[in-house]
């Protein structure tokens, strides 16, 4: 019946506001332009730059990247990515690579076993998504700017926790040696292409104030 439908038939009242559906995507760090019209050109993205956000975060500064506790120490390798934030949670990484070539399902397994700290659960394989997140295009390697530098000390795949509709025998990584690119490798090898294939570990975390739990 008409009447159950609740119709408001005329004026009055302001329109619904819409919920929020998400956020721009962030800059990819590229400055240079090439050519007008290319990426360095327009720099199309959220945040004023790849490092730096728009307005503060929690502890009063506009780093997108810090420690824990809002600074660059770094103690403990854990790396907040303020670009996610969303009021209650953020997404942080451990910013080392895992000490020895593994395989995909060793990765899974060694990053949802990872304790860092008071940060003892929670832990898991990055999706492809939140490695591409980090992906600066403002540097000639695109995982090798403060705070990761995920170069230094040889040439890794960084397995994803995501596996491509063409086959469940292989997953996605990234190929840190070859400016970041991502490819799919077969999920039982431990070395591909001559680069050992390893992991860092992500984990959301909740905020309250100054404090990360």
């Amino acid at each position: 019946m008409i009447s159950a439908l609740n119709f408001k038939i005329g004026g009055g009242g302001a329109a619904p506001t819409p919920a929020p559906v998400g956020q721009t995507l962030m800059k990819t760090g590229q400055t240079t332009s090439y050519r007008t019209g290319d990426d360095g050109d327009i720099e199309a993205g959220r945040a004023t730059s790849f490092s730096v956000l728009a307005s503060n975060n929690p502890f009063g500064n506009t780093n997108r990247f810090t420690d824990e506790l809002g600074g660059a120490t770094y103690t403990n390798n854990i790396v907040i990515d303020w670009s996610t934030y969303d009021g209650a949670t953020v997404l942080g990484y451990r910013r080392t690579v895992n000490a020895t070539a593994i395989t995909w399902n060793n990765a899974i397994d060694g990053a949802l076993a990872v304790s860092i700290g008071s940060f003892t659960s929670g832990w898991r394989l990055p999706n492809i998504y939140e490695m591409m997140n980090i992906w600066n295009g403002g540097v000639s390697l695109s995982y090798n700017y403060p705070p990761f530098n995920l170069n230094t000390g040889g040439n890794w795949n960084i397995w994803t926790s995501n596996t491509p509709s063409i086959a469940s025998t292989v997953a996605w990584v990234v190929q840190i040696s070859n400016i970041g690119s991502f490819n799919y490798i077969g999920k039982t090898l431990t070395t591909s292409a001559g680069n050992d294939c390893r992991y860092i570990p992500v984990r959301t975390f909740t905020v309250t104030g100054t404090t990360l739990t």
